[in-house]
């Protein structure tokens, strides 16, 4: 009788889960990634993981499933930018997070937006942060743009930007709007109640400019595109030297 509770337990918690593929060319990394992603996030259950994109397109059955999590450098064929956006208008995922050596978020502005589909940018060295893995999963599948907070801290807006406009904690605050934080945990983050944050965000959306009410957009996300095309392509980053991977220390 408990081991059929347990199973029933476990049955439940993968239907409820987040349904994940993961697409990486590294075959320990690989390995390392969906070990890490399924014991270490709760909400998280790993499909299928591939070497390719190639491979992973060829595998109907696994299709569509939460959130597709690719590397963008995969050798040789498709990379990961191409396999999103491949995934994006297919419909074979509703959210899509790039892993990269590289730091070179503002890829995401230059993604094609013909799809509600939320998009992600982590690097690969901080895949050992399960909780901003976990908040760049969740916000790519509730359609939003997130990337990862070692790219967000100390940017400024260019002169002739509308964030030019923006006040100092408004500035904060759209950072980690960026890095896929809710509302509840910015307020936590800044000691501030959670009706002052959405307050914040609301003057934030008025003063880009954005219509919240617009049809087919999400107005976090083209804030935080904003904030990526008016800070993050106007600031060069260096390639980063080591991957870390979840469980190595």
């Amino acid at each position: 009788m408990a081991s059929a509770r347990l199973m029933n337990c476990e049955t439940r918690r993968v239907r409820d889960a987040m349904r994940i593929v993961v697409v990486e060319d590294e075959p320990l990394f690989r390995e390392l990634l969906c070990s890490g992603l399924q014991t270490g996030i709760s909400d998280v259950h790993v499909v299928a993981a591939f070497a390719s994109a190639e491979e992973a397109i060829a595998a109907t059955d696994c299709w569509p499933v939460d959130v597709l999590l690719t590397d963008i450098d995969l050798g040789s064929g498709d990379d990961g930018v191409a396999l999103g956006v491949h995934a994006a208008t297919s419909r074979m995922a509703r959210g899509i997070v790039l892993l990269s050596n590289f730091a070179m978020p503002a890829v995401l502005v230059d993604i094609p937006s013909t799809t509600p589909v939320g998009w992600g940018y982590l690097l690969k060295t901080s895949v050992s942060n399960l909780d901003q893995v976990h908040r760049a999963l969740r916000g790519a599948l509730d359609g939003e743009l997130v990337v990862d907070q070692a790219l967000t801290r100390e940017l400024q807006p260019v002169d002739t930007s509308p964030l030019a406009s923006l006040t100092t904690r408004q500035l904060e605050v759209l950072a980690l709007m960026a890095n896929g934080w809710s509302n509840q945990l910015i307020a936590e983050r800044l000691f501030i109640s959670v009706r002052t944050v959405e307050s914040t965000i609301s003057s934030i959306i008025r003063n880009l400019g954005i219509d919240p009410q617009a049809k087919h957009i999400n107005a976090r996300a083209a804030c935080v595109a904003m904030f990526l095309r008016d800070t993050i392509r106007h600031r060069d980053f260096a390639p980063i030297a080591r991957t870390r991977v979840p469980g190595t220390g």
